[in-house]
């Protein structure tokens, strides 16, 4: 696979900090993870495939697991494409990645953009960008809350890592994200399972309107 390297200006706002509001351990009770649409997660430039990228999103209980993980491929350059299941407002996003060497050096956000491939993302001034703190624990970074309401998905990119050269690839554990959500009405994909009298194949993850919050971050 290919990946664009051409330069881009980073005159985007950078956080160099991370939010202390929550602790990291800490079940938030304002978890995102039961409202991502897990199976159509991807990953870009990865190794495995693109499916690769469904690992790095686990639930609280499994923020310190490192037998699953997403590696880039070709070079230290990794997108992984997160769509939802509702109408999401995200509040932050917790990144754990590894070993020093391998974390990457900045963190890009997208949103709404599920067709982003490298050139658009080297190019294009992202949402919001970070500066990745290297710490092999997860890391809670908050973002500007205004530019984060009613997404239906969201785009990471991460193009390299803090190695200057040394490591040729980009690792990452996990990714959390906390927020709030509103079912989507009128989900194409319900009303195509209902019309087919097939109710095994419910997705009924981030659709049920009594609740608000999700545990298992």
């Amino acid at each position: 696979m290919s990946c664009s390297h051409e330069a881009h200006d980073h005159d985007h706002d950078h956080n160099h900090g991370h939010s202390h509001d929550v602790p990291l351990d800490v079940s938030p009770l304002d978890s995102l993870y039961g409202q991502i649409d897990l199976p159509n997660v991807t990953a870009l430039n990865a190794e495995g495939g693109g499916e690769a990228g469904q690992k790095v999103i686990k639930s609280w209980d499994m923020k310190d697991d490192e037998t699953l993980w997403c590696e880039s491929e070709v070079d230290d350059e990794l997108i992984i494409k997160i769509p939802f299941t509702a109408s999401v407002s995200l509040r932050s996003i917790t990144l754990r990645a590894g070993p020093s060497g391998r974390v990457p050096s900045e963190m890009n956000l997208f949103r709404d953009n599920p067709s982003l491939d490298f050139s658009d993302a080297s190019n294009a001034s992202p949402t919001q960008a970070f500066d990745v703190v290297d710490v092999r624990e997860g890391v809670e970074y908050q973002v500007k809350a205004a530019k984060f309401n009613g997404l239906t998905s969201l785009t990471l990119y991460f193009p390299g890592n803090n190695s200057d050269g040394d490591e040729e690839t980009t690792r990452i554990y996990y990714i959390g994200l906390r927020g709030t959500y509103q079912p989507l009405p009128n989900r194409p994909g319900v009303i195509i399972y209902e019309s087919s009298a097939r109710p095994t194949d419910h997705k009924v993850e981030g659709v049920n309107e009594g609740q608000t919050f999700r545990p298992g971050f």
